[in-house]
């Protein structure tokens, strides 16, 4: 029968030394787990690539800001962008941390709010970090290594920022002061740069994916807090197939805007 555990050979407890022969840079720890089938994936190379496939496959894109959805006796006709209008019966809302911005027009409540992100890139000059794995802790901070020795530090938290992508003071403090408490070997290092993003943040933590219940032909694609690169894609196709009329592989009435109403 499929399972949706790892394999046990696959998932495993590993000694505080095996943990630090794989991840030098870390410190004293109690217990530490092994997953192999785990990968790291950059946000910018997904995005392209699913723009060159789309472009493969007709996609047509178009860089404008959208100012409204329109819509005739609870129907979507079409929107009004800064440069002109396009005709739809459907449109999606993947706004990330701004998709609210459409709830009141559309009668909806769509409650997702900004929750700001730091994450602190780390330069270790000559190690070589391709061959470490990624490394997660209890308190949801995560150690990415990259394969130009470089490791990724993050991140934040912090609900509540709204609108405001800036580092603070109190946020680059709070994320290497967790590196350097579970990982001091990187003490050393240097501080190649450091990123800022909102995620979008639903009032439940779940994300929300699915028609609008006030009118037909508006669906949502957002809310997934910072999980929005794993999940983006797959909701990408979910929501694609029920506008579509599609049979839907995946139950994703836990995470329908109709439970906000």
């Amino acid at each position: 029968a499929k399972s949706d555990h790892p394999p046990a050979d696959r998932l495993y407890d590993v000694s505080p030394e095996e943990a630090r022969d794989r991840f030098p840079a870390l410190g004293d720890v109690p217990s530490a787990i092994y997953y192999e089938n785990a990968g790291r994936v950059d946000g910018t190379a997904v995005q392209n690539a699913l723009l060159r496939a789309g472009a493969t496959h007709g996609l047509e894109t178009v860089h404008d800001s959208v100012e409204r959805i329109t819509e005739t006796r609870g129907a979507v006709t079409g929107i009004v962008t800064e440069s002109g209008s396009y005709e739809t019966s459907a449109v999606v809302i993947a706004g990330g941390a701004w998709s609210s911005a459409f709830g009141e027009q559309l009668n909806a409540r769509v409650p997702v709010e900004p929750q700001r992100g730091q994450l602190i890139h780390l330069d270790l000059h000559d190690t070589n970090t391709s061959i470490w794995p990624i490394l997660t802790t209890y308190g949801g901070y995560y150690f990415v290594p990259w394969p130009d020795n470089r490791v990724a530090v993050g991140a934040t938290r912090e609900t509540g920022s709204g609108f405001a992508p800036r580092t603070t003071a109190a946020g680059v403090r709070e994320v290497l002061q967790e590196a350097l408490r579970v990982a001091p070997g990187l003490a050393e290092a240097a501080i190649d740069g450091i990123d800022v993003g909102l995620r979008p943040l639903s009032a439940d933590g779940l994300p929300v994916i699915g028609p609008v219940p006030s009118v037909d032909g508006a669906y949502l694609a957002t809310g997934h807090g910072p999980t929005g690169l794993q999940l983006g894609p797959y909701t990408g196709k979910i929501v694609a197939d029920m506008l579509l009329g599609k049979n839907v592989d995946t139950d994703a009435s836990a995470f329908s805007p109709a439970r906000f109403v």
